[in-house]
């Protein structure tokens, strides 16, 4: 139970680090190459522009769940709680409906991609793996919203504030 809960607080982090550290590590072996036999490595170009694809979306996950995502939200000041609260679920809501279509046409993608497989240029890598990208993290994202309006109803966090408060 403790390592789920690690995990649903985590997860974006460690994945988000790890790529980060992976790309860096990378790009720096990419230059050491470069200078020491004057050429590059195409693989670990790719490889990397992959992950920095991977690293922006869980980014993004990561950022709705400690509530960080840029709002205009100035207006909602001369509001009263409960009419900033139902805009803010109303544009949680919108937003929500706009992931479900990127993770439905991200789904028709991948799914049409299946009859005529695209291949990466220097890894040869089928194309597939890269783009599920889209749909999982807009998948994530989602949770994350839908998360985060759970914990303000169950009183753990206010969803006016902009970070998670940390339990226990």
């Amino acid at each position: 139970m403790k390592v789920l809960k690690w995990l649903d607080r985590n997860f974006e982090d460690v994945v988000c680090a790890i790529l980060l550290v992976s790309i860096v590590t990378m790009l720096m072996a990419q230059v050491v190459v470069r200078f020491v036999f004057g050429y590059g490595l195409t693989v670990s170009e790719e490889l990397c522009r992959f992950m920095f694809l991977y690293l922006v979306y869980f980014a993004a996950s990561l950022v709705a769940l400690k509530g960080g995502h840029i709002r205009v939200t100035a207006h909602l000041q001369y509001l009263s709680t409960k009419a900033r609260l139902a805009l803010l679920m109303v544009s949680d809501l919108l937003w929500i409906g706009f992931n479900i279509m990127v993770i439905w046409e991200g789904i028709k993608l991948i799914d049409g991609m299946a009859a005529r497989p695209m291949y990466s240029g220097a890894m040869l890598l089928d194309m597939r793996y890269v783009y599920v990208a889209v749909p999982l993290a807009f998948c994530l994202l989602t949770f994350r919203i839908i998360q985060r309006w759970v914990r303000h109803f169950r009183g753990e966090i206010s969803i006016l504030d902009t970070q998670v408060v940390e339990e226990g």
